[in-house]
């Protein structure tokens, strides 16, 4: 008999799975859900979240029903009181092999969802998005380097893929990373997106037109460049391009597709065309300094009294064609004019610090 009692408020809320909490057959689904109404009936418990929790168990109890009548059960690997928190168990069965993805927190993202743990990012990518899944899987694994020494100094701003593997419903892509590295969308939020001192801007904006530079090198537009793809180490003010992979296109070939984030920020004639352009990630990035300093569209920025005027005229005037046109205009005349010479700002925040519970 599974033990549906001991499942606390916090672990009935994190189930986004009705095949984690009922099981396939109706009436034990049935009894479970009569046990689970029973404890979390508003009426019957006085715990703060339980008439949230009841709602979600009826939601859930629905959906798993829903799921039994259109044939599209999918039995997880193990049950919601099973599972371990921070932890989450993947059977491949063309492998014959039980993946455990260790996390600090999960986040979605259009595809799927994304896995933050301590040394890896883990990307579940839905298989109705195999297209471009493997599109990310290629992109990643031929990415060129003139010879070995940049191979080296880009290995620590670009993804290398640990661990690639598929179950009937998802496509996983497992990159690795260092402790270090915090999404650009969680420091965001942690600083109630707006990071201070403003300063930061410098080298994490030093560290995307670098990598916009090596893609222009290479031939490459990412087109999926944000605070939700790129991750940056507050303790070496480095900075790593993990996700979004998936839009990666060689220049002036046709679009696979684009996120709807992007197609709100690059040339609208890049979208008309329908053809990959450099000019796509450096629009991005501009859009990434915005955003750290508050305003995403930037029509704020020119009124505000602590940010030097250089700084929201850069990024609110179109980019150059050129990346290293605007890595050198940024890094030697508008950082220089608006801070003087580089110097190292502390930014004292950790991945303990960042995701406190998971």
């Amino acid at each position: 008999m599974r033990n549906l009692h001991s499942l606390s408020a916090k672990q009935l809320l994190g189930v986004s799975s009705p095949e984690s909490l009922f099981s396939r057959v109706s009436n034990d689904a049935k009894q479970e859900y009569r046990a689970l109404a029973l404890t979390w009936h508003p009426d019957n418990s006085s715990m703060t979240e339980a008439r949230e929790v009841f709602q979600h168990i009826v939601a859930l109890y629905r959906a798993a029903q829903q799921k039994v009548l259109d044939g599209t059960w999918d039995e997880p690997y193990e049950k919601v009181e099973h599972e371990t928190p921070g932890v989450k168990r993947v059977f491949c069965s063309e492998l014959n092999i039980v993946f455990a993805i260790e996390y600090l927190t999960v986040r979605p993202f259009e595809l799927g969802r994304m896995y933050i743990g301590d040394h890896s990012v883990t990307f579940e990518v839905e298989n109705e998005f195999q297209d471009l899944f493997l599109n990310g899987r290629r992109r990643i694994r031929n990415l060129q380097f003139k010879d070995e020494s940049m191979a080296v100094e880009m290995a620590k701003f670009l993804p290398q893929i640990e661990h690639v593997y598929k179950t009937e419903k998802f496509s996983y892509l497992q990159v690795r990373k260092t402790p270090d590295q915090l999404l650009l969308a969680d420091v965001l939020r942690h600083f109630s997106n707006r990071i201070e001192p403003i300063e930061h801007i410098g080298w994490i904006l030093n560290i995307l037109l670098h990598l916009s530079c090596y893609l222009e090198w290479s031939g490459l537009t990412h087109n999926d460049i944000s605070p939700d793809t790129f991750f940056i180490s507050p303790l070496r003010h480095s900075g790593m391009l993990l996700g979004g992979w998936w839009y990666a296109t060689p220049v002036d070939d046709d679009l696979l597709a684009l996120p709807e984030r992007s197609l709100n920020f690059i040339p609208p004639d890049i979208i008309v065309n329908r053809k990959a352009d450099l000019r796509a990630d450096l629009e991005l990035i501009k859009t990434v300094g915005r955003e750290i300093l508050g305003d995403q569209i930037g029509s704020s920025l020119a009124f505000d009294a602590d940010l030097p005027e250089s700084i929201p005229a850069w990024l609110t005037l179109p980019s150059s064609r050129k990346a290293v046109d605007n890595y050198r205009t940024w890094k030697h005349e508008v950082l220089e004019e608006c801070f003087g010479t580089a110097r190292f700002v502390e930014m004292s925040l950790d991945s303990r610090e960042l995701y406190k519970e998971i």
